[in-house]
C-alpha cells in the first residue's frame, strides 16, 4: 500500500515537473514566433505612416522590395538552416539565430536609408526562418501526442499576437508620433531579449539524439525534464537514421513534402499580402479614412480566430479546421471581388470574415509539417516547407500593389481567392489526420497496413 502510494507520488511529481518544462518550453519557441508576426507587423506598420517613407527617401519600389525583405530571408533561413540544425543539432542553432536578430533589432533603430531597412529585413528573415525550423520541431519532440495540437497551436497563436502588438505599437506611435518611426522598427529588441533569457539553459532533444545514436544522453533529457511522464511515449521507438534530405523527395515522402509545401504556401500567400496592405485594402473596398483603424481590427479577429483553432485542433482533428476554413477563405475572399456589386458595410464583413477563416487554420503550419516528417530531418523539412510558404507570401506581398494598381480590387481579390481554391483542393485530397496519433506513427513511412498515414484522409 506505501509502495503504491509512494509510485503515485512520484507519478504525480514527474507529472507537474514535465508540466513546468513543456511550459517553459513553448514560452521559449512561441517566442520565435511572437517576434516573427512582430517584426513584419512593426516594418508594415512603419510603412503605413508617411514619415519613414519622407525622412528616408522610400518610394515605391522600396515599399515593395521592404514588404517582402523578411519573407525572402525566412526563404533562405528555412531552406538553408534546416538541414544543418538536423546535423549539428536543435540547442545551439536555438540561441544562435536569436542573437542574431537581436543585433539586428537594434540595428534598425538606426536606419537612414531604405536600402538599410531591406539588408536588415533580409538578415532578420534569415534568422527568424531558421526559428521556424528549429522551434516547433524542438517543441514536437518534447509534446505528448495527445496534447501536441495544444503545445503547438499555441506557437501560431503568439505570432498572430506579435502581429497584433506590433500593429497597436505601430498604429499608436504613427498617431501620436509619427516621427518616431525608428522606434516602430526597432520594438522587436524587446521581445527577443526575453526569448534569448527564456532560452538559456534548454536541453537537446531526446528525439534528435537517439537518431544520432547518443541514447544515453537522450534518456538523461528524458528523465530529468519529463521522468515518468513520458513514460506512454514513443521515445524508445525512435531509431538512430543518417540525415539525408533526399529522404523528403523520395518515393516514400515526397507526397508529404509537396502536403506541406502547397497548403501553407495558400494560407499565408493571401494573408501576408492582404494584411501587410490592408489599410490600402479596406480604402478600396470604400472603408475610408477608418481603413487604418479598421485594419487594427482585421489582426484582432484574425487572432480570435486563431483561438478557435486551438482550442478545436485536439478536440476536432488537424484535417476539419483545414479544409472546411480554406474553402471559407476562398468563398469570403471571392465576395469581397464582387465588391463593386456589394454594400461596403458587406465587402468589409466578409473581408473579416475571411480574416477569422484564416486565424482558424493558421495554427497549422506549426503542427502538419512537423508531425509528417521523421526525426532525421524534421528540420528539414519543416524548413523546406517554411522556405516555399514565404516564397509565396513574398511574391504575393510584391505583387498585390501592384494588381491593385493596375487591375483593380475585383482582379487582385478573385486571384487570392483562386490561392485559397486551389488549397482546399489539397487538403481535401491529401491531408491527414495526425491528432493524437504518436510522433513515431505519424512521422514515419509504413510500406504496408491500413495504418499508414498516406492512407488516412478523414
Amino acid at each position: 500500500m506505501t509502495s503504491t502510494a509512494s509510485a503515485a507520488t512520484t507519478r504525480a511529481d514527474d507529472s507537474e515537473r514535465a508540466g513546468r518544462f513543456l511550459r517553459r518550453l513553448t514560452l521559449a519557441t512561441g517566442g520565435g514566433m511572437f517576434i516573427d508576426g512582430f517584426i513584419f507587423a512593426s516594418v508594415a506598420a512603419a510603412l503605413a505612416g508617411s514619415a519613414m517613407s519622407r525622412d528616408i527617401g522610400v518610394t515605391s519600389t522600396w515599399s515593395q522590395l521592404i514588404s517582402s525583405s523578411t519573407l525572402v530571408g525566412t526563404f533562405f533561413g528555412g531552406l538553408l538552416l534546416g538541414p544543418l540544425t538536423d546535423r549539428v543539432g536543435r540547442k545551439p542553432m536555438f540561441t544562435a539565430d536569436l542573437m542574431v536578430f537581436l543585433l539586428c533589432s537594434v540595428l534598425m533603430f538606426f536606419v537612414g536609408a531604405a536600402w538599410q531597412v531591406f539588408v536588415l529585413g533580409l538578415v532578420m528573415g534569415l534568422a527568424v526562418g531558421a526559428d521556424y525550423s528549429i522551434g516547433s520541431p524542438l517543441l514536437t519532440e518534447f509534446a505528448p501526442s495527445a496534447r501536441r495540437g495544444h503545445y503547438l497551436g499555441i506557437l501560431e497563436i503568439l505570432w498572430n499576437v506579435g502581429y497584433v502588438v506590433a500593429y497597436l505599437v505601430g498604429y499608436l506611435v504613427n498617431t501620436n508620433w509619427p516621427g518616431a518611426w525608428h522606434v516602430t522598427l526597432a520594438a522587436s529588441v524587446v521581445p527577443a531579449v526575453i526569448c534569448l533569457i527564456a532560452r538559456h539553459g534548454l536541453p537537446e532533444s531526446p528525439r534528435w539524439l537517439i537518431s544520432k545514436g547518443r541514447r544515453a544522453e537522450a534518456q538523461e533529457v528524458i528523465t530529468r525534464e519529463l521522468g515518468s511522464s513520458a513514460d506512454a511515449e514513443d521515445f524508445a521507438e525512435e531509431t538512430q537514421q543518417s540525415t539525408r534530405y533526399r529522404v523528403l523527395l523520395s518515393a516514400d515522402y515526397i507526397r508529404r513534402t509537396v502536403f506541406a509545401c502547397t497548403f501553407w504556401i495558400c494560407i499565408v500567400l493571401p494573408y501576408f499580402a492582404l494584411t501587410f496592405f490592408q489599410p490600402t485594402v479596406l480604402k478600396a473596398i470604400g472603408l475610408g479614412g477608418s481603413a487604418l483603424a479598421g485594419a487594427l481590427l482585421g489582426t484582432v479577429i484574425a487572432l480570435l480566430g486563431a483561438g478557435t483553432g486551438w482550442y478545436l485542433v485536439d478536440r476536432v482533428g488537424r484535417r476539419k479546421i483545414l479544409v472546411g476554413p480554406m474553402f471559407g477563405c476562398a468563398a469570403a475572399l471571392g465576395l469581397v471581388s464582387l465588391g463593386h456589386l456589394l454594400p461596403v458595410w458587406l465587402s468589409t464583413v466578409c473581408f473579416f470574415g475571411y480574416l477569422y477563416s484564416y486565424g482558424i487554420m493558421s495554427i497549422l503550419p506549426g503542427i502538419y509539417p512537423d508531425e509528417v516528417f521523421p526525426t532525421s530531418v524534421r528540420t528539414s523539412g519543416v524548413g523546406l516547407a517554411s522556405a516555399a510558404s514565404r516564397i509565396g507570401a513574398a511574391l504575393g506581398t510584391f505583387l498585390l500593389p501592384v494588381s491593385l494598381h493596375h487591375l483593380g480590387l475585383s482582379w487582385s481579390m478573385g486571384f487570392m481567392a483562386a490561392v485559397s481554391l486551389i488549397g482546399g483542393l489539397t487538403a481535401v485530397s491529401w491531408a491527414p489526420e495526425t491528432a493524437g496519433r504518436r510522433l513515431t506513427e505519424t512521422a514515419h513511412r509504413s510500406a504496408s497496413g491500413p495504418r499508414s498515414l498516406d492512407r488516412v484522409a478523414a
